[in-house]
């Protein structure tokens, strides 16, 4: 179930070491970070984060936006998370008849506590619990990066918008900043350059792409888990066309979340 939503991550990972966050990476080329200081940036996010902040809904509750109107993020994320939750449901069903057969597998049991750390579970004892941690590592892999990644040229392609440096430092008093001074601050031709093109780059779809719910390498041969899959593609679909629907009313529509654009697995 998982393999087609790690395809291709540990080369995008080892490509991300080699030319992003390397010395005299693009990061140290177009950041003022720098690529070192990206790497203390997480290693202190991955202090506060939680296995329950990677489960969407509590997340979702966790930052207090359930009834914020209007925000797709959320909206969208939730229709897709109860998708890929539905599947999990099913396929786990049928290959484990009891929350005992859960327990009883040394391999899921292993796989689950050589990745704990911080407060992720090191063990699962039902089959409640296998649906959820599945479904959180292919929601993460597929739904929430294609959120945060897709949308960076739409957001960094103009520059002011969120500048990777700063030529100036932030000004002490308020009302002493003319436009001479905001462009003295702004990054300058060459560094702007690094970051439209990494940022236009990360944005691609691969020419292979295989978006949620394609499984053409068939891992189940098992006709009820097969019927599942095809399930879980109509629901997929489903959610594809309320998206579009309502983006048709948007001026600025919302389509990150859109399963139609949503890889399987971190593959750039």
């Amino acid at each position: 179930m998982l393999i087609p939503h790690v395809r291709f991550t540990i080369a995008i990972n080892t490509a991300a070491r080699e030319k992003l966050i390397c010395e005299d990476g693009i990061f140290d080329k177009a950041l003022a970070t720098g690529g070192t200081a990206i790497v203390e940036v997480i290693q202190k996010a991955m202090k506060t984060l939680t296995y329950k902040s990677m489960c969407f809904p509590e997340a979702m509750k966790a930052r207090g936006v359930e009834d914020l109107p209007n925000y797709y993020y959320r909206d969208d994320g939730m229709m897709v998370w109860k998708a890929i939750r539905s599947f999990v449901s099913d396929v786990v069903k049928i290959c484990y008849g009891s929350d005992e057969t859960v327990q009883k597998d040394k391999e899921v049991q292993a796989f689950v506590q050589d990745v704990c750390f911080s407060e992720f579970p090191d063990s699962l004892n039902t089959r409640e619990q296998l649906v959820e941690f599945l479904t959180v590592v292919i929601f993460t892999a597929s739904a929430q990066h294609a959120a945060v990644n897709f949308g960076q040229f739409d957001w960094f392609s103009w520059i002011p918008n969120s500048p990777s440096t700063m030529r100036k430092p932030p000004p002490a008093q308020k009302g002493q900043v003319d436009m001479k001074y905001i462009m003295e601050s702004l990054p300058d031709r060459g560094r702007s350059s690094w970051v439209l093109g990494i940022t236009w780059a990360l944005s691609q779809f691969q020419d292979n792409e295989l978006f949620l719910g394609e499984y053409p390498d068939m891992y189940f041969t098992e006709q009820p888990v097969m019927e599942a899959a095809k399930t879980f593609r109509k629901k997929l679909a489903e959610v594809t066309n309320i998206i579009k629907s309502r983006n048709e009313n948007l001026k600025v529509p919302y389509w990150y979340l859109s399963p139609d654009r949503i890889p399987n697995s971190v593959a750039v």
